[in-house]
């Protein structure tokens, strides 16, 4: 876990703790001991383990789960798997977390959309307009429109906030045809610099908080928070919609 130092995590395992209040307020305390930056903790939840609760912690705008003992004393920081389900539970938590990021954000923040009049499927993607993989994926948006496959594109900018890759970004939103500076830009040709009220930062920081500056761009996001990296052919993308439906 990036905002706590080695040392402190060996503290905290060495250290006894003899405080055995599982509320939020004292999870909260015992991780902000260890960081040397300010973080929340967004959630305390019970796991399978006896004694081991799941926290889900904020620390700027990204999200991160680690795993405690209820008195505070011992913490891991890695991936939770029932054997005999062979269930990631902590991706499942993931997957969760990012179904609710995007379903709030989506009452609130428009997206740049490509969408079929018969549209059975739908797909959120973040995207950078210099990826070379979401110039792939976009060259095929019209082949993932005739398969169905609606297809919403959120910004982020690889190299971060107020760079050329972000003001690339800004240049989209803000043109008259949104699709259509989108489809030119992904081709490689320069828009026109232009500025206007945009929603770039909140989509980045959305991106951080559901785990894209984990995986890259393109991030796909399927309608149950389900999260792949990458780029895949309009059929085998269909193909994976229908494979994470049977999964329910």
């Amino acid at each position: 876990m990036k905002f706590i130092t080695t040392v402190s995590l060996l503290a905290s395992v060495l250290v006894a703790n003899a405080d055995t209040n599982t509320d939020q307020s004292h999870f909260q305390q015992v991780i902000q001991n260890l960081s040397k930056q300010q973080v929340k903790v967004e959630s305390v939840n019970e796991t399978p383990i006896n004694g081991i609760k799941e926290i889900v912690v904020k620390s700027g705008a990204a999200n991160e789960i680690i795993y405690m003992s209820d008195d505070g004393q011992f913490m891991f920081d890695g991936q939770l798997t029932n054997l005999k389900s062979q269930k990631n539970l902590t991706l499942e938590t993931e997957k969760n977390l990012r179904h609710e990021l995007l379903v709030d954000f989506k009452k609130t923040h428009k997206s740049i959309d490509f969408l079929p009049a018969n549209m059975t499927d739908h797909i959120t993607v973040f995207t950078d307009i210099d990826c070379g993989y979401c110039r792939k994926l976009h060259q095929e948006v019209d082949q993932y429109n005739d398969l169905g496959i609606g297809v919403s594109y959120l910004f982020f900018p690889r190299a971060g906030l107020n760079t050329a890759s972000h003001q690339k970004a800004v240049n989209v939103w803000c043109a008259t045809d949104q699709q259509q500076a989108m489809t030119s830009a992904k081709n490689g040709e320069t828009l026109e610099p232009l500025m206007c009220p945009n929603p770039i930062e909140s989509q980045f920081n959305l991106g951080l908080g559901a785990g894209v500056h984990k995986v890259g761009t393109p991030a796909v996001v399927f309608a149950d928070g389900t999260m792949m990296p990458g780029y895949l052919p309009a059929g085998a993308m269909k193909q994976r919609i229908e494979s994470i439906k049977k999964q329910k």
